[in-house]
């Protein structure tokens, strides 16, 4: 087995510990807490929704290489997304059962397994930096622990609860990438880089990714 079949061998079995523990925890949250279960899948794609038309809007205006009738059918479908996808976050919430702190369990969900897959990638793949490596075990041990923090006191501290949440996934994001970049030897120091988080996040077969950055 070479190094790379390696390298792959460990991302997998990351990849499996994490499906596994998703699998469990939905069936957790399914005996025990099934409202939650339920709203939540309506929320997930209802906010994935939300994105796609922040999206679609963006590129609709920022994007000069199509034709004017093709950005306006952007932006509209965009605003159409959005507009349908708050509308239905606030028939939602209009129910008497379903508060704020909801916005809590539903954030805290990703957030958790966002955690956890820091400390797994941190720990088990070798080919990343022992830097960035060492700074996702902590993330992601922090990511865990203010988590359940925030979950215990969301009725008492939603604001916090949701301002740490937040916090935590952009130290996540920021710390992932310098991670996923690190095995190409490229650095978060040049922002051209970032792009390239998304190439490496699907997989993308990069050559050389030095390449990639110049062109």
């Amino acid at each position: 087995m070479n190094v790379r079949d390696l390298y792959n061998k460990e991302k997998l079995r990351c990849d499996d510990i994490i499906l596994i523990t998703l699998i469990l925890s939905i069936g957790i949250l399914f005996l025990f807490f099934r409202l939650i279960v339920f709203v939540s899948m309506m929320i997930y794609p209802i906010f994935s929704l939300f994105l796609y038309g922040i999206y679609n809007v963006y590129k609709g205006l920022a994007k000069k290489d199509t034709t004017p009738t093709n950005r306006v059918l952007r932006v509209i479908l965009g605003i159409g997304g959005l507009t349908f996808s708050t509308f239905m976050v606030l028939l939602i919430f209009s129910y008497s059962n379903i508060t704020l702190s909801y916005v809590i369990f539903f954030l805290s969900i990703p957030v958790l397994f966002i955690g956890l897959a820091a400390i797994l990638k941190g720990r088990i793949i070798q080919v990343y930096s022992p830097i960035y490596r060492k700074l996702n075990i902590l993330i992601g041990f922090l990511t865990l622990i203010i988590t359940f923090l925030a979950l215990y006191y969301v009725e008492a501290y939603f604001i916090l609860s949701l301002i740490s949440l937040l916090v935590l996934l952009t130290l996540n994001g920021i710390l992932r990438s310098g991670l996923y970049l690190s095995e190409y030897g490229l650095s978060l120091r040049n922002l051209k880089n970032i792009r390239l988080v998304f190439y490496i996040m699907d997989n993308f077969q990069m050559i050389n990714p030095e390449e990639e950055v110049q062109s």
